[in-house]
């Protein structure tokens, strides 16, 4: 569970957990944490390591112990062909952005020259498994608002039945509800007891308990919007340091 990572051209530890989350109109509840082992370069020759589809896999069965999932939305570093295939033969939609390569960048030059076009559909591009086709998948494409975009468009790729280009704003800013869980990788390390120990097992631990901290706070936050009427996609009505105040109060009186 131990990452090597180098910054200022020194190797450094790193500890890294994937995470799988309820977004949408509800409020974002962690339903799964799996640790992220990956075979670095200063570990012994044959160090375990895990899979993206393995973990993948390991959260959508903890995931789908809670909740009836529908559809699943990566971010760019799980783009891989037995990640999208898993999801697929459990009979649910994927989306993701996809890194941009040589064929996109084609698509995205022929969109840029259209006389009106600003968005465009690749329909049912082969995804394959072991030499043989898996399913099929559309790529869309659409201007994108981040910086780093390669000709200012991004590409997403999904298995949802043909979108026909005028779906592909509505399926695309499906998409922006999945950024809750920026904000939310913020609250849970600053709800992370302060530690030095490199012990993969304590640091777990303690992104376990920050999580479920987390956990807490938003759907305490839930409740409070129910009970006033408010929408529950506003702003926190109680902020996570007044939420962390009252837990320690409560916990020092009846702890």
């Amino acid at each position: 569970m131990v990452s090597g990572y180098k910054k200022d051209g020194e190797y450094k530890r790193g500890y890294k957990y994937a995470t799988i989350t309820l977004v949408g109109d509800y409020a974002p509840i962690v339903l799964g944490i799996e640790p992220v082992k990956e075979d670095s370069a200063w570990e012994p020759e044959n160090s375990p390591s895990y899979s993206k589809a393995d973990l993948v896999s390991r959260l959508l069965d903890q995931a789908e112990q809670f909740v009836d999932l529908d559809i699943v939305m990566f971010d760019r570093g799980y783009y891989v062909n037995r990640v999208y295939a898993d999801v697929h033969e459990r009979g649910l939609t994927y989306l993701s952005p996809v890194p941009t390569y040589e064929d996109d960048l084609a698509a995205i030059q022929n969109i840029q020259e259209h006389p009106t076009a600003d968005e465009a559909v690749k329909h049912d591009v082969p995804f394959g498994i072991d030499g043989k086709i898996h399913h099929e998948a559309e790529f869309l494409y659409a201007p994108s608002t981040s910086d780093d975009a390669d000709g200012k468009y991004a590409v997403f790729v999904t298995n949802q039945d043909r979108v026909e280009p005028e779906e592909i704003s509505s399926v695309m800013n499906g998409y922006s509800r999945r950024w809750d869980i920026e904000n939310q990788y913020k609250s849970i390390k600053d709800f992370m007891p302060k530690t030095s120990s490199t012990d993969y097992r304590l640091r777990l631990c303690n992104f376990a308990l920050s999580t479920l901290i987390y956990n807490l706070w938003r759907l305490t936050d839930y409740l409070i919007k129910v009970a006033l009427d408010e929408p529950i996609r506003s702003p926190p009505v109680i902020t996570a340091k007044t939420f962390v105040r009252a837990l320690g109060d409560f916990l020092r009186e009846f702890g």
